[in-house]
């Protein structure tokens, strides 16, 4: 592997796809100071596509707006690939790499009981809490800090909502492209300890 785009004089890892190293080098960069002090690149979030669709579409009432909600609509979703009704040729995948969203669920919402199968789903809670239920018998609710891990393999039905009446809820969730289709299914999640 070598080098290929730079952006303010960073080297990029060079991919095996070939559109790969182009997407990292036509995003709108910047630096950031970690606490070691050392900069650090990260794509700015106003480059990445925002979905807000209707709550009916996943199983849920009207929006209602209520002075809880910290967004006028049930979901707000920030997409780093083509996802859903986002589509950008340049920004398919990274590697495996295939989906990194970044949602915020209002309270008492969420995405009923909807099937995938072929990848690895993980995600983390980043505030609030999340009730997984599935196909394969799981049903449980993690907050903040904890990650819930999925092998989709030959296929699996999940639910994945926000019981609680008040709080949002955020949470990172990436897809990875399995090296071997039809696994079977799998569960499992890490709670974080303060």
């Amino acid at each position: 592997m070598g080098c290929c785009a730079s952006v303010e004089g960073t080297p990029r890892p060079a991919t095996t796809k070939g559109d790969a190293a182009d997407v990292l080098a036509t995003q709108p960069i910047a630096k950031a100071d970690s606490q070691s002090g050392s900069a650090a690149d990260m794509i700015l979030p106003s480059s990445l596509f925002v979905s807000e669709p209707d709550p009916r579409m996943f199983g849920n009432a009207a929006n209602e707006g209520k002075p809880e909600w910290t967004n006028k609509n049930w979901l707000k979703s920030r997409f780093h690939f083509s996802f859903a009704e986002y589509s950008d040729p340049r920004r398919s995948n990274f590697g495996v790499l295939r989906v990194m969203n970044d949602d915020l669920v209002q309270p008492n919402r969420g995405f009923g009981t909807h099937g995938h199968s072929n990848a690895e789903i993980v995600t983390y809670i980043v505030n609030g809490s999340l009730t997984h239920q599935d196909s394969m018998g799981t049903k449980e609710t993690l907050g903040r800090g904890a990650i819930q891990f999925m092998t989709a393999g030959s296929g699996v039905q999940h639910s994945e909502h926000n019981l609680d009446k008040a709080t949002a809820l955020r949470f990172i969730q990436i897809w990875l492209n399995p090296w071997e289709r039809g696994l079977r299914p799998n569960y499992g999640s890490r709670v974080a300890r303060d």
